[in-house]
């Protein structure tokens, strides 16, 4: 058994108005084989019903901030760093999605 240590990946999602979108991008990440990961969701107050997607994806992994940005998506990324416990980043953008092997993929490379 090898005593290697496998990396955290936090991935950082910024949103805003997305709900429609999000839950695709956030299944995508729950379906990942590559399993030591935390998501960080970062909203700009969406108007939408974000928050309720959010809720649907129950995980110990993911954390969930609502900020004014002012209409800059760095600085939804840049908090989202902050945040980050990960030995890597991975941003994910909430109308986007990733294969099953993604960080996988990224992690052996």
């Amino acid at each position: 058994m090898s005593d290697a240590v496998i990396p955290l990946v936090s991935i950082i999602i910024p949103t805003y108005n997305h709900a429609r979108y999000l839950g695709r991008a956030l299944q995508s990440v729950l379906d990942q084989t590559y399993i030591n990961w935390e998501v960080i969701i970062i909203d700009n107050h969406s108007t939408d019903n974000t928050d309720e997607v959010v809720a649907r994806f129950s995980d110990s992994r993911t954390t969930y901030l609502k900020i004014g940005n002012n209409g800059v998506i760095a600085k939804s990324r840049n908090a989202g760093i902050k945040l980050a416990k990960g030995e890597w980043i991975a941003f994910l953008d909430s109308d986007d999605w990733w294969t099953a092997d993604k960080l996988q993929v990224l992690v052996d490379c």
